[in-house]
């Protein structure tokens, strides 16, 4: 049984949410809803923490770019945190990080965020 860890806090008005263990077929619905519930609660700025992440195949990277659609339409943003080896290989594989910031951290995620939000209010 395939299981995914999901978990959700709010820093600095960014969303982080935290994934763990293998994003694939089996899991991808139950981030899909908990990244829509996350947005819809707390915003659009959203950060995925992907340091608990082991694997991720195609069905990951389709959630990982319907959230990054729908963050875009809001007038947010998404980025990536602290990403093993593993998913650094498969976002580069398709170009995902050529539109998707991909941060060493969570905490630089959230600096760079801040300055984006804050940048996006200024007009």
């Amino acid at each position: 049984m395939h299981r995914l860890g999901l978990s959700t806090r709010v820093e600095s008005r960014s969303v982080i949410v935290a994934i763990e263990g293998e994003l694939d077929i089996a899991t991808a619905a139950d981030l899909q809803e908990h990244i829509q519930s996350a947005i819809n609660d707390h915003g659009p700025w959203l950060i995925l923490d992907l340091s608990g992440l082991e694997f991720m195949d195609s069905s990951g990277l389709n959630v990982i770019i319907n959230a990054y659609r729908t963050v875009r339409e809001l007038g947010g943003s998404l980025a990536l945190a602290a990403l093993n080896e593993r998913v650094t290989k498969v976002v580069r594989l398709v170009g995902l990080h050529r539109q998707v910031p991909v941060h060493q951290t969570v905490a630089t995620a959230v600096t760079a965020m801040e300055a984006l939000e804050a940048k996006r209010q200024a007009g």
